[in-house]
């Protein structure tokens, strides 16, 4: 295994959210106070909070504070099966698409002891919540605003290429909790029988995508098995029309027919929590599945994109890059890109759920994200014959 690696003070960069008509009237609390992903395009950046069903565009001239908050309602690109939040937990940008990935996850009601008695927290223990919305698999066309960087959502694009048209797409979902995935996923000899535990409990739960053309990676916060994080590997077609958005179909890809891959990761015992590719190398945020502060790593999976079998990668073959800091009940990371700026070295931005104090502006939408500089990588490990 690399060497553990001391953290870098980081840059502070500012994220802007102000408050904007509707979508204030639908949050219990500020968007800034649950950013769950972070992914940049030229000068955008693109976020999202897990408890909305928005996607929030920012935009910088200075390239220190990102503003100009523009959100984007997921229902105006999909049809979605329930009203409410969809947990976004992923996002990527592959040049031609935003893809969206919900958590896909069950989720256990939070106990409340002091607030509502014991009677009544032993009772919402036993309480397990499946919502629809959580099963969103899609992507959005990017299209260019202007010419200095700035990129916007269409629910159509002209091909670049001058092929077909790019559509909003998405695999199919039902109103019960379940799409494509989730339903070839039932069955899987590893996987099967977390489908149905909730995900602060160990259970299946995304929390990261990167894709490239039709191909993309989950990274999974859960399940972790004997110490080892799972990330799944999918190839997709576009195929009809779900509702408003075309069709995502997926290919049989693995050794079985199955619709996907898997890949087994030693990551010191903790999760996926975010996804980056850097060239063919994959970026992996790793922390704690259950609801843990610490510890959060930096990994870099070397020629990960290259990978065209079933793999299982020991800790030796994975590159320890950096620790990632994080506070005792707050500033939990959530978020990570690849961050890059004219004349600015390789960097990675963070940004956290339940961010401290000290990160929030007094103007009630700004909240402070941190730049890491990113370390050169280190010669690639040679396989064991």
């Amino acid at each position: 295994m690399a060497a553990r690696k001391q953290t870098q003070k980081p840059q502070r960069i500012m994220l802007d959210f102000h408050h904007h008509e509707g979508l204030g009237r639908e949050l219990d609390e500020a968007i800034r106070n649950d950013l769950s992903v972070v992914k940049q395009s030229g000068r955008c950046l693109w976020t999202a909070s897990d408890e909305t069903a928005t996607i929030e565009r920012l935009t910088t001239e200075d390239w220190k504070t990102f503003g100009r908050h523009t959100p984007y309602r997921l229902a105006d690109f999909f049809d979605l099966p329930a009203e409410g939040e969809v947990d976004i937990e992923g996002l990527s940008v592959d040049g031609d698409y935003l893809w969206i990935c919900g958590s896909h996850s069950l989720k256990r009601k939070k106990p409340d002891p002091d607030e509502t008695g014991v009677a009544e927290a032993l009772e919402r223990l036993t309480r397990v919540e499946c919502e629809p919305n959580r099963y969103l698999l899609g992507r959005i066309p990017l299209v260019r605003e202007s010419e200095d960087g700035v990129h916007a959502l269409a629910r159509s694009a002209p091909s670049g290429g001058g092929g077909p048209g790019r559509r909003a797409g998405r695999l199919k979902m039902d109103g019960k909790g379940s799409n494509a995935l989730s339903r070839a996923l039932r069955k899987d000899e590893h996987l099967g029988r977390f489908m149905a535990i909730p995900s602060k409990d160990n259970g299946f739960d995304v929390e990261g995508i990167s894709a490239r053309g039709d191909r993309v990676f989950l990274g999974m916060r859960g399940p972790v098995l004997r110490g080892w994080a799972v990330l799944l590997e999918l190839e997709v077609t576009e195929k009809g029309s779900v509702g408003k958005a075309a069709g995502l179909k997926l290919r049989r890809i693995g050794p079985g027919g199955e619709r996907y891959r898997k890949h087994f990761l030693d990551l010191d015992g903790l999760g996926i929590r975010e996804l980056s590719l850097e060239g063919d190398d994959l970026l992996i945020l790793a922390g704690p599945t259950m609801d843990l502060d610490g510890p959060v790593v930096l990994y870099r999976w070397h020629d990960a994109w290259n990978q065209r079998e079933e793999t299982v990668i020991p800790r030796t073959r994975l590159e320890r890059v950096m620790d990632i800091p994080y506070g005792a009940g707050f500033d939990h990371a959530e978020g990570a890109t690849l961050f890059e700026r004219p004349g600015g070295p390789p960097a990675v931005l963070v940004v956290y759920d339940n961010p401290g104090p000290e990160r929030l502006d007094a103007d009630g939408a700004g909240v402070a994200a941190d730049l890491f500089p990113l370390p050169p990588k280190k010669p690639r490990i040679p396989a064991m014959s």
